[in-house]
């Protein structure tokens, strides 16, 4: 939506955003691309991208990658829409603030904490590996490429376990059907059963094999291949298998490319892999001291940058909401309690409780400019 990977097990997910491939995986090979998705080398409205770094091996990968993307590479000044920087010289890297995304290339292998502490502290968009994850470099750049009327993109996911995270992913979604076009992913390996909780079993649609082997230059057709329940797009398992870190990293995009609203109801171990596409992280926390304490090991391990990840306090323990977020280190977004039982997200919307705590976050995340 791929990124940074692991220091110690580079077949695992990484602090901040890709999963890597096993050590034995083959190097991923440039996939074709239809030319005629991309503009053409010297078009004057060539989107640019900045290289940090030397003219070997890795600058050559980086200038095949953009051209396959419909990008040119440049190391002077201008207008770019992403910053390129080899990591062994990214400790000496300064950006002035309000930089495009920056994106970290290394060779396979492992990569010095300078490094990994450097791209943090720049904010990097993922840390890749070259020529193993070729095939995510080139989604990334692909996306980068797009012209920028794309979705705004919410992820959810719990604190710990049965926060009431996928609840509120479906009354996230109910509350933003008035503003656009809206897709509530089930993004989770085992299939979540998100259609389940909104009691619209599957009957057919696209599911996650099908959404992932369409590009974003077939965001449309995804969207019209998608079950639908009461005007929004749901992307679910089905019968077949659930969502994973490489899915995922093929799927946001296309989804994010229809503009309007996407809601991913993450799974714990996809918090990483869907982290370049997200605008706002809601982590779902109840106020206890045993769910404060599971959703801080969390994301110590997600190591997210900062500002991204905010907490939403689901009330009934002992703690108060602002004493979740002052522990948590967290800006609190918002604060709900349960619905009385039988009540069905998206489906049956209230005016109070969790709905109304979705409507408040929805006009926050899109500027307070929305009814």
């Amino acid at each position: 939506m791929a990124g940074m990977t692991s220091r110690s097990a580079p077949d695992s997910p990484g602090p901040r955003g890709w999963v890597s491939r096993p050590r034995d995986a083959a190097p991923a090979a440039v996939p074709p691309r239809d030319p005629a998705s991309f503009p053409r080398a010297g078009e004057a409205d060539v989107p640019r991208i900045r290289w940090h770094g030397g003219d070997g091996e890795l600058a050559a990968l980086l200038a095949d990658h953009a051209t396959a993307a419909g990008l040119r590479v440049t190391t002077g000044g201008g207008e770019v829409v992403a910053e390129l920087a080899e990591a062994a010289g990214l400790t000496e890297l300064h950006l002035p603030e309000g930089s495009a995304p920056l994106v970290v290339l290394a060779p396979d292998g492992p990569v010095p904490d300078r490094s990994w502490d450097a791209a943090l502290r720049l904010g990097a968009l993922a840390l890749l590996r070259l020529p193993s994850e070729s095939e995510v470099l080139l989604g990334l750049l692909a996306d980068l490429a797009r012209p920028r009327d794309r979705a705004l993109v919410i992820g959810v996911a719990g604190g710990c376990g049965g926060a009431g995270a996928s609840s509120l992913a479906a009354r996230l979604t109910a509350a933003a059907r008035a503003q656009g076009p809206v897709t509530l992913v089930d993004a989770d390996p085992l299939g979540g059963g998100l259609d389940v909780l909104v009691e619209e079993p599957w009957h057919g649609g696209l599911g996650w094999d099908e959404a992932a082997a369409l590009g974003a230059e077939d965001a449309e057709a995804l969207g019209r291949g998608l079950l639908r329940v009461d005007e929004v797009a749901l992307l679910v398992a089905g019968r077949g298998a659930g969502a994973d870190a490489e899915r995922l990293a093929r799927v946001l995009p296309a989804l994010a490319a229809r503009g309007g609203t996407v809601v991913v109801d993450l799974a714990v171990e996809l918090v990483p892999a869907a982290r370049p596409e997200l605008d706002r992280l809601l982590l779902v926390v109840p106020g206890t001291d045993h769910a404060v304490a599971a959703a801080r090991r969390r994301l110590g391990a997600w190591r997210l940058p900062a500002g991204l990840a905010e907490v939403v306090v689901r009330r009934g323990g002992p703690l108060a909401p602002r004493e979740v977020a002052e522990d948590l280190a967290l800006s609190l977004a918002g604060a709900f309690r349960d619905s009385a039982p039988g009540v069905v997200p998206l489906l049956d919307v209230q005016r109070g409780g969790a709905d109304r705590c979705c409507r408040a976050l929805l006009r926050e995340a899109r500027g307070g400019d929305r009814p």
